[in-house]
């Protein structure tokens, strides 16, 4: 008896693994009868089941990653890992390079701290895995092998980096055993000062720092949307097929569109679930128990909200901001107000045409 109960200790967890694959193999199918107005006719075939979709969304903190990493993330096949770079920015280029080949990869196995953290960590990776799974059966959240099988099982695998620099991506695109796609998601930078501004106030009356000093002063942030800007342009230049740009402006006032869009760029499946998903998360608010808005929620009415900012932001501080962020302003397609008259003009919104990034 004694020896049937570890065989079984053993045998069900890898059963359970089993089931979880091919059920979400089975869920990724069956949605495919349920395109809303697909782009292109994908069938559900052994080719579509088997997509192995590498793509890192490279971004910079609250330019709207996590509404649009859920967007991304929507089929059931999806395997999400959030920020891994994050707490590892001082362990170099090469470090980082290799903890992204192997998370691409589905080699956790190789990365035990980071596996433990990607697990245990004070930020983990996928509430659904930490919070359900891992409860539910903490046998499976110790074996990285397991977690290789299911990254292994996934048609797409996303990775949000946002503590690096997007010259790193060239590294990426460049190594043949990679086939990364990059998703650039940029936000108006005057936006995104805002909004850290915002978040750190409300932290403010504990104690509690959200961002580090670099995170928070405007220069230094400028700085990485100047160094990004150089990024983007060599990519769009060398890599057009696997590098697109998504200003999160688009994404906020046409997000159907632009979902639709960075779907057929990934070679994914538009279906009625991701329809459902983008219209949830772009036209809701979703509140706690005491009416208040979580400032980390992904569902925002997000046309309403997308240009906020403005009414936070004096005109002096956007001055110096559109000094400090010129070319970056006039690169992606923001407007500059020259006067305090033209700021507060309700016609002349933040957002212009996008120009050609070559």
């Amino acid at each position: 008896m004694t020896r049937v109960i570890k065989r079984l200790r053993v045998l069900v967890p890898l059963l359970l693994v089993t089931v979880m694959i091919m059920s979400a193999l089975y869920l990724f199918c069956s949605l495919q009868f349920h395109e809303v107005k697909p782009s292109r006719n994908i069938q559900c075939n052994h080719e579509a089941a088997g997509m192995k979709q590498q793509v890192v969304l490279w971004t910079m903190m609250r330019s709207g990653s996590r509404v649009t990493q859920e967007m991304l993330t929507v089929l059931p096949c999806s395997f999400l890992t959030e920020e891994p770079l994050r707490q590892y920015r001082q362990k170099g280029a090469e470090f980082a390079v290799q903890l992204l080949k192997d998370i691409f990869q589905c080699h956790f196995s190789r990365q035990p701290d980071y596996f433990s953290q990607w697990i245990n960590g004070s930020f983990p990776n996928e509430q659904e895995v930490t919070l359900v799974m891992c409860t539910e059966f903490p046998w499976l959240c110790r074996d990285a092998g397991l977690t290789d099988a299911m990254c292994e099982a996934s048609c797409l695998r996303l990775v949000r980096v946002a503590a690096i620099q997007l010259d790193m991506a060239r590294t990426l695109l460049e190594d043949p055993t990679l086939t990364i796609r990059v998703v650039h998601l940029v936000r108006d930078p005057r936006a995104l000062i805002a909004s850290r501004h915002k978040l750190q106030s409300l932290y403010n009356g504990i104690n509690f720092n959200v961002y580090q000093d670099d995170e928070i002063n405007s220069r230094l942030i400028c700085d990485r949307y100047i160094h990004d800007l150089d990024s983007a342009r060599f990519l769009a230049r060398h890599h057009p097929s696997r590098y697109t740009l998504l200003r999160y402006e688009d994404l906020a006032l046409h997000p159907q569109k632009e979902v639709r869009r960075l779907y057929n760029f990934l070679n994914l499946p538009y279906t009625a679930q991701v329809a459902n998903t983008v219209a949830t998360r772009t036209l809701g608010i979703r509140k706690d128990e005491h009416g208040t808005i979580y400032p980390y929620s992904a569902y925002k009415n997000s046309s309403a909200t997308v240009f906020g900012w403005q009414d936070q932001m004096g005109f002096s501080e956007v001055t110096r901001l559109q000094q400090e962020c010129g070319a970056v302003l006039k690169a992606y397609g923001y407007r500059t107000f020259p006067t305090l008259h033209h700021y507060h003009d309700p016609h002349n919104t933040p957002l212009l045409p996008l120009p050609p990034l070559l």
